[in-house]
């Protein structure tokens, strides 16, 4: 698994949201919240996202599968999510 932070994107507004359909090992249908991402285009956003929902950047990065990772999402192979990063003050 690859993770890239988008702390380089210089605003939300590169950022758009929308949906996208997903499809499950059965052929069964999800519709998902995503967004378009400059240079990745759209990526659906995992449930930790879309439960805590953000378009900024500092706070967002993408989950992209490995041909060699142990276990790989059916329904896409690259995702966005929140980064891992706690800050301490």
């Amino acid at each position: 698994m690859t993770t890239i932070s988008l702390q380089h994107l210089k605003s939300e507004a590169s950022i758009e949201t929308g949906y996208m359909t997903l499809y499950g090992e059965y052929g069964k249908r999800y519709n998902n919240r995503a967004l378009n991402i400059p240079g990745y285009g759209w990526v659906p956003c995992s449930r930790k996202l879309q439960m805590n929902f953000t378009t900024s950047p500092d706070e967002l990065m993408l989950v992209i599968s490995e041909p060699y990772d142990e276990y790989i999402p059916v329904t896409s192979e690259i995702w966005v999510t929140r980064t891992n990063i706690v800050q301490d003050f």
